[in-house]
C-alpha cells in the first residue's frame, strides 16, 4: 500500500507526510516525546510503527490533513481502489495489515 501510495492516483509520499507530523497528534504526540514508555510503538527514520509481532508493524496515521483531503481518507480511497472496488470488509483488512490509527 505504501509503495502504490507514493506512485498512485494519489501522487502521495505517504511515509514522508507522516514523518513530521507526530507531535501535534494527541494520541501518536506522547509517543514521539518519550518512545520509551510505549513498548508497542517503533520509530523508523523518523516514522512511527505500531509493533503488532517481531516481523509485523503497521505505520501510523496521524488525523492530519493535506491537499484539503484528511489522510486518513486518501489513504482508505487508494486501498479501495488498488482492491478494484471488492467491498469494504477487504479493504478494511488490507488496511488493518498495512497502517493504523485509532478508531
Amino acid at each position: 500500500l505504501l509503495n502504490v501510495l507514493s506512485g498512485g492516483r494519489a501522487s502521495l509520499d505517504l511515509v514522508g507526510l507522516v514523518k513530521g507530523n507526530y507531535s501535534s497528534d494527541p494520541l501518536f504526540g506522547p509517543v514521539i516525546q518519550s518512545p520509551k514508555d510505549f513498548r508497542n510503538f517503533e520509530i523508523h527514520n523518523e516514522a512511527l510503527y505500531l509493533k503488532i509481532q517481531q516481523d509485523i508493524k503497521l505505520l501510523c496515521i496521524p488525523d492530519i490533513v493535506h491537499n484539503t483531503r484528511k489522510v486518513r481518507e486518501v489513504v482508505i480511497d487508494e486501498a479501495h481502489s488498488l482492491l478494484a472496488h471488492l467491498g469494504a470488509r477487504k479493504t478494511l483488512a488490507y488496511l488493518r495489515a498495512h497502517v493504523w490509527w485509532k478508531t
